[in-house]
């Protein structure tokens, strides 16, 4: 089984606006909820039908789905390259893009300025953005129930990576690690922007 791809489907779907459920994209492919739900956990996979049917619905790449890492020509232009600043997690607390140490390769078009990308240091959220990924954070995509943001709990300096939930109206801040604490939006937290793109294999563009 593809351990990529299941994370992947769930991220794309989510990352729909407006937000998709299951059941939709279960409507669309002719199938039921519950096929779509084992398809983004991994215990089935799509049909390449499917699969083709999805991307083009998600707006991504089938290679992305599957996590084939798409290696473009040494020579290609920096120009024709979808890229965000790649930033630490403090200057992104405060969207200081300036400050970057580079330009990371990207699937989407982001304008200039409403996105950038965070290494991820833990596994908070292992299931979507992994240590060792790279989390591309939007500010001009809505922050809603199920999506997954990156905000400023409190005074903190460092910005995490949580899932937002809203239960009975209260919106908390869950990490799929129980051993991570959940926040109430409520208690001061930021949300400085939502999760809309999860980067594996890193290509980085250096800055001139």
């Amino acid at each position: 089984m593809n351990n990529i791809l299941a994370p992947r489907l769930r991220a794309a779907r989510e990352a729909i606006t407006p937000k998709v459920s299951q059941r939709e994209v279960a409507k669309r492919v002719g199938l039921t909820p519950a096929a779509v739900n084992l398809w983004e956990t991994g215990k089935t996979e799509p049909s390449a039908s499917n699969l083709a049917e999805l991307a083009r619905w998600y707006k991504v790449s089938t290679d992305w789905l599957l996590g084939v890492e798409v290696i473009k020509p040494a020579r290609a232009a920096e120009a024709d390259m979808l890229a965000v600043p790649l930033v630490a997690p403090i200057e992104l607390a405060k969207w200081r893009l300036n400050n970057s140490q580079g330009r990371i390769q990207t699937m989407g078009d982001y304008p200039a300025g409403t996105a950038a990308a965070v290494m991820i240091t833990n596994d908070a959220l292992a299931s979507i953005c992994p240590a060792g990924s790279y989390a591309v954070i939007s500010k001009a995509h809505t922050a809603e129930p199920g999506s997954v943001v990156m905000a400023v709990i409190a005074d903190s300096k460092e910005p995490i990576l949580r899932r937002l939930v809203s239960d009975g109206g209260i919106e908390l801040l869950v990490a799929d690690d129980t051993r991570f604490q959940t926040h109430n939006v409520q208690d001061g937290a930021r949300i400085i922007g939502r999760a809309i793109e999860v980067v594996t294999h890193k290509v980085l563009i250096e800055k001139k």
